[in-house]
């Protein structure tokens, strides 16, 4: 699990949401409540649905739309609405005591590429992303090797 406290709060805007997924390179942020509980998630793609007319996702192709600064305009038409208006407010948080051998086999099966973890109090502690478990094997791999070499 990654511990930095990388979030976004209820009343902060689109715009910044898009300002810490680039400058922390995260695919999704967490939104936390005042008491610091898991409310919310805002994803990169949550962002660029937003700025994409709605029925784009019913197209197959959409390479034929001429794009006139659509997206832009989309753009800066919300960059200062409240997260709220575009997280995904049912969020699957992981226990902090969960393994990692579980967290990796159901953020597989669901598609996800960051999950918030909380507490036994349901208070956010961090999240954890796919780079976080491929990280986690391969240090894991290195101690096993070390611990070989040792009784060698």
């Amino acid at each position: 699990m990654n511990k930095d406290m990388v979030v976004l709060r209820e009343n902060d805007t689109i715009e910044r949401a898009i300002e810490l997924i680039l400058r922390h390179c995260r695919t999704g942020v967490p939104v936390l409540t005042a008491d610091n509980r898991v409310c919310g998630f805002v994803s990169e793609e949550d962002i660029i649905k937003k700025c994409l007319p709605g029925y784009i996702t019913t197209l197959k192709n959409a390479a034929f739309l001429p794009d006139y600064g659509q997206f832009a305009k989309r753009f800066a038409a919300i960059r200062y609405k409240k997260v709220t208006e575009i997280m995904q407010e049912k969020v699957v948080c992981f226990n902090k005591d969960d393994s990692d051998f579980a967290v990796a086999a159901e953020m597989i099966r669901r598609h996800f590429k960051v999950c918030p973890v909380i507490d036994e109090n349901g208070i956010f502690v961090g999240c954890v992303s796919r780079a976080y478990l491929i990280r986690s094997m391969i240090l894991e791999k290195n101690r096993e090797e070390k611990a070989v070499l040792k009784y060698e």
